[in-house]
């Protein structure tokens, strides 16, 4: 597993040997199929999840039953309930498997544990953080601060390919418009 620590984290310049070779010890691949949930609102799941290959989907339901996609996590990024993960709460999501997958996974808390003793590790955790807090305030802009044809056009260059990945239905969800009103974006784009 050390190879594959060495793999899976080279964004972590800082991480040395040892450090890797920890990482390698706790790491766990899982393959799960399409459909498989990865979790449901009210589980605990205490594992950091990258997708390795395939895409993965948080949602939540809301009170009137309706699906609301909050995120799309392909290859290369990084997934989770940060509920369970930073709060030790029960989950207020589902995640779901859009594609076969292949994720690699480790519990926070075991690293968390090994950030104690292990600056690299402590330095990992919080950069980590620290993208989350920046892709939430992203994800809060890209709602509040742009048109719907804006959303779906950042959508598409921040995300090449993905669009043909998902259903129309999730990702007017995630763009936070009705189906019919993607159909005319397309439409309008389309013509221009």
């Amino acid at each position: 597993m050390l190879e594959k620590a060495k793999e899976f984290f080279k964004d972590f310049t800082f991480l040395g040997p040892k450090e890797l070779f920890l990482l390698g010890t706790i790491i766990k691949l899982k393959h799960v199929a399409k459909g498989d949930f990865i979790l449901k609102e009210g589980q605990y799941n205490y594992n950091a999840i990258r997708v390795i290959h395939g895409l993965l989907c948080h949602y939540v339901i809301s009170q009137n039953g309706e699906e609301k996609t909050l995120l799309f996590v392909p290859e290369n990024n990084f997934s989770g309930s940060l509920q369970c993960t930073i709060n030790r709460k029960p989950s207020d999501e589902y995640i779901v498997a859009l594609e076969n997958s292949l994720l690699l996974m480790f519990d926070i808390r075991e690293l968390e544990n090994h950030a104690y003793k292990n600056l690299g590790i402590l330095k990992m955790i919080d950069q980590s953080r620290k993208q989350i807090i920046l892709e939430a305030a992203v994800r809060i802009r890209f709602l509040i601060a742009h048109s719907p044809e804006e959303r779906y056009l950042q959508f598409t260059a921040t995300y090449p390919n993905l669009e043909q990945r998902i259903k129309q239905k999730d990702l007017a969800s995630f763009l936070g418009i009705t189906v019919s009103s993607l159909s005319r974006i397309r439409a309008r784009l389309a013509k221009s």
